[in-house]
């Protein structure tokens, strides 16, 4: 009995040590180098949104906060290795509804969930995206793309940041809606110069990198994704204003851009991370330059991203599935 209660008493105190061991850890954090795990390329809007923020996470923590760009699958191979690093607060993922929501359900040897393999630190923000089309284009409007394309079934191809991106699902069920066919050409790199060159025809590109290019006159704009028009694109009329059932609120064509931890990792960490984080969202600076891209800053608590993702995870799966989209 006595070698008993010794036994039990080494046990509660191990216990006792682990938890105030992990919570020391935590209550120092952070003390070293953080690392934003980015599955999209280098130019792209993640990763234009990822270095400004990650530079203003670096200075109000003092730790050097670098940008780890891991592009494959369609987002899948970065999700993985995020998924499967220490659980510490040392490695942070950055990403966009699409990975979230649609890449697992087009790979079948994906091997992260995001309903189980992370926590949700906060979302940075809502993007619109734009149609685009190359200045070679024989249409200026969505309304001409489509009667294009119905007299030209299976010759308009279109651009997109590889199979199960958002573009390339968001347009193939744009397309089905229309009752248009078009042709699907992935991109491992983005695809903007090769619209700009008229290589390839249309794209479906995030806000923060498509109004420079049109504002430039190097590509056209066909119409917006969203509920209004973008301030600084107010002659592009939104995909609703051709059909009101093609894109309510966004639910296709919008996108957002959030925060996520390993699932392990201790609460007390992911709160910091979020109160940080969302002090750089609500500054004047950030919203601006947000804003000056059509992109609409957040800074939700953790329970709104993950809220978000559980409810697209479930929705795109059915677009998926409806259309018959799987990785060969």
């Amino acid at each position: 009995m006595k070698r008993r209660s010794v036994l039990k008493a080494g046990i509660g105190l191990a216990t006792m040590l682990g938890v105030r061991g992990t919570w020391a850890q935590s209550g120092s954090y952070p003390n070293r180098l953080i690392k934003i795990i980015l599955p999209h390329a280098a130019g792209s809007s993640p990763d234009v949104v990822a270095r400004l923020i990650g530079a203003k996470l670096s200075q109000a923590l003092g730790q050097p906060v670098i940008i780890d760009n891991r592009v494959c699958a369609g987002g899948m191979v970065g999700a993985q290795i995020a998924a499967a690093s220490p659980a510490d607060g040392y490695t942070l993922l950055f990403t966009v509804k699409g990975v979230m929501a649609i890449v697992p359900h087009i790979y079948p040897n994906a091997k992260f969930d995001p309903l189980r393999d992370f926590k949700a630190v906060t979302e940075i923000l809502v993007v619109p995206h734009i149609i685009t089309a190359t200045l070679k284009a024989p249409y200026n409007s969505l309304k001409e793309l489509v009667d294009y394309a119905k007299l030209n079934p299976g010759k308009i191809d279109y651009a997109s940041g590889g199979v199960g991106s958002q573009p390339h699902v968001a347009l193939e069920t744009l397309a089905r809606r229309m009752g248009i066919k078009l042709v699907h050409v992935p991109y491992k790199a983005p695809p903007g110069p090769d619209v700009i060159s008229g290589a390839v025809s249309l794209y479906l590109e995030a806000s923060t990198t498509a109004i420079p290019t049109i504002r430039a006159g190097r590509i056209k704009a066909l119409a917006v994704s969203g509920a209004e028009r973008i301030p600084s694109l107010p002659d592009v009329p939104t995909i609703t204003e051709y059909r009101a059932d093609l894109d309510p609120n966004g639910v296709i064509g919008n996108s957002w851009h959030g925060i996520f931890t390993p699932a392990g990792t201790p609460d007390d960490i992911v709160t910091k991370l979020n109160t940080e984080i969302v002090k750089i969202v609500k500054t004047a600076e950030i919203q601006e330059r947000m804003r000056s891209l059509a992109l609409t800053p957040s800074g939700t608590p953790a329970s709104v991203l993950a809220a978000d993702v559980s409810s697209d995870f479930a929705y795109w799966g059915k677009l998926v599935r409806d259309l018959g989209i799987k990785f060969e």
